[in-house]
């Protein structure tokens, strides 16, 4: 049977959906009366884990919390997982332990360590909210982030367990010693990181299409801040320092 336009209009038993129409669009303005109630209270907060695995050439991500599309997201938490020590085996090869310099590379600040991969990521999901503003509203041409927290969270790593003829692993927590040290080197390269971020003109702003602009952006471990910076812009693809004439 050929369902045609005209079939559908004269045969499809509309009355059935009407209920679950309704419903849908009563979701709808229940839904949208939530997110202008989470703007208006400046509670439009947006959560993702970012997870670097020791010995891996890639990170994975998830989204914790994104509650709508907005041209003002009030924070952007990043959680920086760091996973050690986790056996790696290609099709039909023993499982092997990543080197310690693979350690080092990720921790460091070079094109394949975690900070670099950080903002290179952040970059493009700014933009990316950015071009779909404009693709929803073409007279929309500012992304602004009242605050964008890089959270460093306690390394974790595999251990292996014996239960009867099974081997079981988990994570767990690496101690409190080994952390304090890798928490002191990941700040270090965050900290190297930024200062290599340029100036740019804050009179020439009106010059970025789209304007992106981090009021500030904020360092933590385990959700304690222990550093921050105000005023970031992204312009030629990279993040910059506004820097305003002296009055």
């Amino acid at each position: 049977m050929l369902v045609t336009a005209k079939y559908v209009r004269e045969h499809l038993p509309l009355r059935c959906y009407r209920g679950l129409l309704r419903a849908c669009h009563q979701t709808y303005r229940e839904v949208k009366q939530a997110i202008q109630h989470m703007h208006a209270s400046k509670q439009l907060n947006y959560e993702l884990s970012i997870a670097f695995s020791h010995g891996r050439p890639f990170f994975s991500l998830t989204w914790l919390r994104f509650p709508a599309l907005s041209s003002v997201i009030n924070n952007l938490v990043i959680n920086v997982d760091l996973r050690l020590r986790e056996p790696f085996s290609e099709a039909g090869t023993t499982p092997s332990m990543p080197a310690d310099s693979d350690l080092l590379s990720l921790l460091e600040d070079n094109d394949l360590g975690f900070a670099s991969h950080v903002f290179d990521y952040l970059a493009v999901l700014l933009k990316t909210l950015a071009d779909l503003m404009f693709y929803r509203d073409p007279d929309s041409a500012v992304l602004y982030v009242e605050a964008v927290t890089l959270n460093l969270t306690r390394p974790t790593q595999m251990v292996s367990s014996i239960h009867g003829t099974d081997v079981r692993s988990r994570r767990v927590l690496v101690d409190r010693e080994e952390a304090h040290g890798l928490d002191e080197t990941m700040r270090t390269t965050l900290r190297t990181n930024v200062q290599g971020f340029g100036a740019f003109d804050a009179s020439k702003c009106n010059t970025l299409t789209p304007l992106i602009q981090i009021g500030t952006l904020r360092f933590a471990s385990d959700c304690t801040v222990w550093g921050k910076g105000h005023n970031l812009v992204i312009a030629d693809k990279n993040f910059a320092w506004l820097k305003y004439a002296e009055p």
